[in-house]
């Protein structure tokens, strides 16, 4: 669901139509604002996502490098299958290496932190590093020291895999003072307080070696296991995943990746919603407060509007910062130049934004809330270029007109004409009412401004006129089907059928003169996994 950036429907529709102008352009201001304050979020955060696409991917479009396998490559999950579960612990390893340094990297940028976790393989150019499974580099790409660490998923439980840290086989870890990362469940249950805990089992041996009942033999092996146990604990460290979710990564990890990406869209929603609360809610303070000094407001209405305005701000903040911390990260990674550059902008969530205005006044046009001409009013600035857009084969046919075609051309023609005469007259008002307004003009030239006032008035009732009739007709045959589409889009979300949403905004999508990419949640998935390229 995406939030709405409104006023009360019941209270514009009983106030004056300059009130309601009024109250549209604070909208629009506010809404603008809360725009800008999310770029540094959905850019932070978008940053992060694009971790997770990589580590899914294999491949980094950005650095121009390719960071490993993806997880899993083409013969993982066969091989898994294969084996059995066993071959899911086995590949575990492999997954917690890549997934634990996305999600490691995407806490750095978050924090804007320079540092980067890099897989030690793809760092070197060389495969399987008999010691070293991960460092840290740093802005440069030099290897920090004393950042070296090894990945330990073994062992079905805690207890198992303490027992392999112990063993001989792992002592070459031991002698080269390498951090072990381990899943993080198991780490919780080592470094805790339990019967299972690494402290627990040092006091239990050192109680064996102060009571003097051991040998000098046994004393001293005793000795040797509590000084292992030492070492290994300073050498532990959380991997960021447990050990199901390491063998998730195995089985499903497009699943994997999804939650990764949601998850830090979500982060960005939160953080972005309490700035979004503070912008909308200060905002909407003032302006009330304004109200209750002039008179136009009493306090309790005052209230429920700053509560409102408040909580919407905060909702419109988090739509965007959530879609647009997704978009961005897909735009970062893409394999398209031109499109990894405009990641660098605030495209990502100026298109949430300009997307809720378009589909919100269309929607209002089709059920009848809004005639044609407060339908392009309410989009703005950026509205009417997604319009252009929506509208692009209309439009462009448009030139035909000059030669005498009829039909939907002509239609075209019309509704060009009559948006560009609106456009035209509108500006001209403006201006004029301007120099009304902040000029002391002589008797004789304010006449001759107010004429003209009344001309530019004048005209733009008729091309409003003019205006309505050609939207109207143009989308007359289509109304049916937007209505029909919104009320399947409804019942869809009332019923979690994602399917039926797809579907029917894909109808949408064909009506206005658009291709759908998908119409399925697995048409989705198919076409997200496949190698094309992915065109927004």
């Amino acid at each position: 669901m995406v939030a709405e950036f409104d006023d009360d429907a019941s209270r514009v529709n009983h106030e004056p139509e300059h009130e309601q102008q009024r109250r549209t352009a604070q909208k629009a201001m506010v809404q603008k604002a809360l725009e800008g304050a999310a770029a540094e979020t959905v850019q932070r955060f978008g940053s992060a996502v694009k971790e997770h696409l990589v580590a899914y991917s294999g491949t980094d479009h950005e650095a121009a490098s390719v960071g490993g396998k993806p997880v899993p490559h083409n013969s993982l999950k066969v091989n898994a299958e294969m084996a059995g579960r066993q071959g899911v612990k086995q590949l575990a390893g492999f997954s917690a290496e890549v997934e634990s340094t996305a999600r490691r990297n995407a806490d750095r940028i978050i924090n804007g932190e320079s540092e980067r976790f890099k897989r030690y393989d793809a760092v070197k150019g060389k495969a399987n590093d008999p010691i070293v499974d991960i460092v840290e580099v740093d802005a440069f790409g030099e290897i920090l020291g004393g950042s070296q660490s090894q990945m330990k998923f073994v062992g079905s439980d805690s207890r198992a895999l303490l027992k392999a840290l112990k063993s001989k086989e792992y002592a070459k870890y031991r002698d080269c003072g390498v951090i072990m990362d381990i899943p993080d469940d198991y780490y919780d249950v080592l470094m805790g307080d339990g019967p299972d805990g690494i402290d627990t089992q040092i006091h239990s041996m050192q109680r064996k070696l102060d009571s003097g009942k051991l040998t000098k033999e046994s004393s001293e092996r005793v000795q040797q296991e509590i000084d292992k146990l030492h070492t290994i604990k300073k050498s532990l460290r959380k991997s960021g995943l447990t050990k199901r979710e390491a063998e998730q990564a195995v089985m499903h990890p497009k699943l994997t990746a999804a939650k990764d990406v949601t998850k830090l869209a979500h982060r960005a929603g939160m953080a972005q919603a309490k700035t979004g609360a503070l912008i909308g809610g200060g905002t909407s303070l003032v302006r009330n407060l304004v109200g209750c000094v002039n008179g136009t407001i009493e306090p309790q209405e005052a209230a429920k509007r700053v509560g409102a305005d408040t909580a919407t701000a905060a909702a419109f903040s988090y739509a965007t910062a959530f879609s647009g911390t997704a978009i961005k990260g897909a735009m970062q990674n893409a394999s398209n130049g031109y499109v990894r550059s405009l990641s660098k902008t605030n495209v990502a969530a100026t298109l949430v934004s300009t997307t809720v205005d378009v589909s919100k006044a269309i929607a209002g046009y089709c059920r009848g809330e809004l005639t044609a001409a407060q339908c392009i009013e309410q989009m703005g600035q950026q509205g009417l270029g997604q319009l252009g857009a929506v509208m692009g084969t209309a439009v462009a046919t448009s030139a035909v007109s000059a030669a005498g075609v009829t039909g939907a051309a002509a239609i075209a023609a019309g509704m060009l004409g009559s948006m560009l005469g609106y456009t035209a007259a509108i500006a001209v008002y403006e201006e004029l009412a301007t120099a009304l307004r902040e000029y002391e003009l002589a008797k004789e030239e304010r006449i001759r401004v107010e004429q003209e006032c009344a001309e530019a008035v004048e005209l733009i009732r008729r091309y409003r006129s003019d205006f309505n009739t050609a939207v109207d007709t143009y989308l007359a045959d289509k109304t049916k089907t937007f209505n029909a589409a919104f009320d399947a889009m409804d019942a869809a979300i009332l019923a979690n059928d994602i399917n039926g949403y797809l579907t029917a905004n894909a109808s949408i999508q064909e009506a206005l003169g658009y291709r759908p990419r998908f119409r399925t949640q697995q048409e989705f998935d198919d076409m997200m996994g496949s190698g094309e390229d992915f065109v927004l």
